[in-house]
């Protein structure tokens, strides 16, 4: 008597063929935000100003001068640097990684 391996149901067949997509999708996402993250730092490390919203206006009382991350020009109203985002940093500007 031959043994022969019995063949999955149907819907087990539609069931691994879903997971399966839906580990491609997990791993097609996962690559793009890795390179999307790669794409928002510039050459020198910082994140750019498009990926933070960087503006040059304050947000809700906020504003780079008031920011852990900022680092002051030479006078009080020139434009400064951040530790974050590469660029100049207008002292009356703002992004989302502002932080008191």
């Amino acid at each position: 008597m031959e043994h022969t391996a019995p063949h999955p149901a149907p819907n087990q067949a539609q069931r691994r063929a879903f997971l399966r997509s839906g580990g491609l999708l997990l791993t097609v996402v996962t690559t793009g935000a890795m390179l999307a993250s790669r794409q928002a730092r510039a050459d020198d490390g910082l994140l750019s100003q498009a990926s933070v919203h960087y503006q040059t206006m304050p947000h809700d009382g906020q504003h780079c001068s008031n920011c852990a991350y900022f680092i002051p020009g030479q006078a009080a109203t020139a434009t400064g640097n951040c530790r974050l985002v590469g660029g100049t940093i207008d002292p009356d500007g703002w992004c989302v990684r502002f932080s008191s």
